[in-house]
């Protein structure tokens, strides 16, 4: 071989080892890259391939009333999933669009364009079926068709204090009231759970598995009385169906320590079924008017000047000429009320005396009672909307807007604003932050965390607040406010009328009005207030709303044990409620008449339940509430279950014999069933929710 021959060959080998070499260096740098820089994405990504990593949910807290009566609860609930490569292998495709659609009431396009769509190992068809639904998907057996475990809020009164409750997303994320404001301590902290499986989403035999458990909410515990609420709700209806408003707004407040035992808000939604579809009005019914929509106060607010003014001992008495002027403007009274004491001032709802007391009170002073009453500020209330209302900043204000904040004009506060100042005259002068939560608890019902009465400030002195106390007393004893007299009681009010606006534009003709009632009038416990907003303008409007909230009043008197004021009231003892199930309407109407009680039914027929309970005590001239075995024509469309008795069950043996019976299962606690509501043996709607507390037994050695 030539030389020439051997050099193109070495020349040869050298170019092909460069190549080689390269591609070596190629190689091991990819190599480098993949293992070094993206092993760990690679080792994801081989896992998400046979593991499957689920969420857990937490239960949600339920929601109770003050003696631990649950308003809101979250219930186990099943959601149905698609597996595509399940169903495309069983070739069943078709039968799964079919009876889904039918099912769930969905259309058959997408369930069916979900259930062939290969690319997903799992899909979420529909969440938080029911029972029904759920019972017959499950009889079916369509391969590829699945449930994983939802929780579903279940609210368990309906539209009972929807506004103050709130309610929740599809995901049982809180979005207003309550339900909003404790959410964190309601959704309680999300478990996860991760298993083997094989490609198509199966499990795989003797797979492993870890599983962190969840961590449960815990419960809030509302200042809410469910007595006290369901009156107060009932009275505010009443109004509102007999006098036509815009709104009825409706409070209840202990005044010795700022718990709000009922809060209403008319009209009012359902909770279980909120107009999702119609985001504008469920943003209006979602809105709680007395914390969060401020209003101008009208004549009322001449309580809380003569208060400030009698606290300074500024004046004994002005002059109402009907009319008064300053720097140019005029502030007008409906008649002249001549020469008047501090308290005629209030009394009289005077405009004229009201605006010369504030005048009479320097600018200083003024916004310093203003701030003492809690006026231009939050309350503080535990609740997810709260407004400050509005006051015009003190260095902006003129004498003539001093005169007309006096007469409850130029600015706006809300309901909760005033009636917790208005609490402050009734109790010795002491501010209390307003309070709806009364603490949390377990899901054994033990008190894990307690709220008590938080004091704000003083308001006016003791002496003072006594002088407004009496006042509002005279007013009802003396005839003005002879509407809100109760029978045996000694009680105390006021009311009052201002413009109502809508944003900053008067409404011409149109009114807000207002009432407020407390007893017993000499060591005040209870103040009720009712607004009716939108009310044609009328010079009677100041105690328009008197006799609503008398009845709101009066019941919590007669059910909270309190002893009439007079004598001969007193001497009348409660007596024993007849029992009247199983008897004929006439028949239960005339044994509770006989025996001194209003009777209150709904329907005819035989009487199912009442309520109070047979043999319960109390006063006569109170009312007992019958359940009938036919409902009215109105409420008759719906098909009628008898609740069964879940005494002694346990979990599974109650869950299954509630859904035999047509209804709707929550459970609270664990063990033995030990209570439920509604009680056993009533007619209530098909589908509507039984809750059934349990107790774990404990056997004593």
């Amino acid at each position: 071989m030539s030389s020439s021959r051997v050099l193109v060959t070495r020349k040869r080998l050298l170019v092909v080892l460069i190549i080689m070499a390269i591609i070596i260096i190629l190689l091991m740098t990819r190599v480098g890259y993949w293992s070094l820089l993206k092993g760990d994405w690679l080792q994801q990504q081989a896992q998400s391939q046979w593991t499957k990593d689920v969420a857990v949910d937490a239960k949600r807290g339920s929601i109770l009333d003050r003696n631990q009566y649950v308003l809101a609860q979250s219930a186990a609930a099943d959601t149905v999933v698609l597996q595509p490569e399940k169903i495309a292998s069983a070739g069943n495709a078709d039968q799964v669009a079919d009876e889904l659609s039918r099912i769930l009431e969905m259309p058959r396009e997408e369930v069916y364009a979900k259930a062939t769509n290969t690319e997903k190992k799992e899909i979420w068809l529909k969440r938080q079926i029911t029972q029904a639904q759920s019972d017959e998907i499950e009889g079916l057996q369509m391969k590829g068709v699945s449930f994983v475990d939802d929780v579903k809020r279940f609210y368990l009164n309906k539209d009972f204090a929807s506004q103050v409750i709130g309610y929740t997303n599809a995901d049982g994320a809180g979005q207003t009231g309550i339900e909003k404001r404790y959410e964190s301590t309601l959704a309680g902290r999300q478990g996860r759970q991760v298993t083997e499986t094989a490609k198509d989403g199966s499990g795989v035999p003797n797979g492993q598995e870890m599983t962190i458990e969840p961590q449960d909410g815990l419960n809030v515990v509302l200042t809410i009385d469910e007595v006290v609420q369901s009156s107060l709700e009932d009275s505010c209806k009443s109004l509102y169906g007999t006098v036509a408003p815009d709104s009825v707004q409706g409070l209840v407040m202990d005044v010795t320590s700022g718990e709000i035992l009922g809060m209403a808000n008319i009209p009012e939604f359902d909770l279980n079924s909120p107009p999702r579809d119609d985001a504008g009005a469920l943003a209006s019914l979602s809105v709680n008017n007395i914390t969060a929509t401020p209003v101008e106060p009208g004549d009322i607010f001449s309580i809380f000047t003569a208060a400030a003014a009698t606290n300074e001992g500024t004046a004994t008495e002005v002059a109402c000429t009907g009319s008064v002027m300053i720097d140019g403007e005029k502030i007008s009274c409906p008649v002249a009320h001549g020469t008047q004491g501090i308290s005629q001032v209030a009394a009289n709802h005077c405009s004229v005396g009201a605006a010369q007391l504030a005048q009479g009170l320097s600018k200083d002073t003024f916004y310093a009672y203003l701030k003492n009453f809690g006026f231009g500020q939050k309350t503080g209330i535990d609740f997810s909307t709260d407004s400050a209302g509005e006051v015009l900043q003190k260095k902006y204000v003129r004498d003539v807007d001093i005169a007309f904040m006096g007469a409850g004009e130029s600015m706006k506060v809300s309901q909760l604003q005033m009636a917790n100042a208005m609490a402050s005259l009734l109790n010795g002068g002491n501010l209390y932050t307003p309070r709806l939560v009364l603490g949390l608890s377990d899901s054994n019902g033990n008190m894990t965390e307690t709220y008590g009465a938080e004091l704000k400030n003083q308001t006016v002195s003791a002496d003072t607040a006594a002088q407004m106390r009496d006042l509002m007393v005279n007013l009802v004893q003396e005839g003005a406010g002879s509407a809100a007299q109760i029978t045996g009681y000694s009680v105390g009010g006021i009311g009052g009328s201002a413009i109502q606006y809508v944003g900053d534009i008067p409404q011409q003709g149109k009114e807000v009005a207002t009432y407020f009632t407390f007893a017993p009038a000499d060591n005040p416990k209870y103040l009720v207030m009712i607004t009716a907003n939108g009310v044609a303008e009328s010079g009677e409007n100041s105690m328009l709303c008197a006799p609503y909230a008398k009845n709101v009043l009066e019941e919590i008197l007669k059910s909270s044990g309190i002893a009439p004021s007079d004598e001969a009231a007193r001497n009348e003892q409660k007596i024993a409620v007849p029992a009247v199930t199983g008897m004929d309407m006439q028949t239960a109407k005339d044994t509770l008449a006989s025996a001194g009680f209003i009777v209150q039914l709904d329907g005819s027929g035989v009487v199912q339940g009442q309520m109070p309970a047979a043999g319960e005590e109390a006063f006569a001239g109170s009312t007992v509430s019958l359940t009938m075995e036919i409902k009215n024509p109105e409420e008759n469309q719906a098909e009628m279950v008898v609740v069964p008795d879940f005494t002694g069950m346990d979990f599974e043996t109650a869950k299954q014999t509630a859904i035999a019976a047509g209804l709707e299962f929550v459970a609270y606690g664990n063990g033995v069933a030990l209570g439920q509501k509604p009680v056993a043996g009533l007619q209530v709607e098909k589908g509507s929710v039984v809750s059934v507390t349990f107790q774990l037994q404990i056997d004593n050695p």
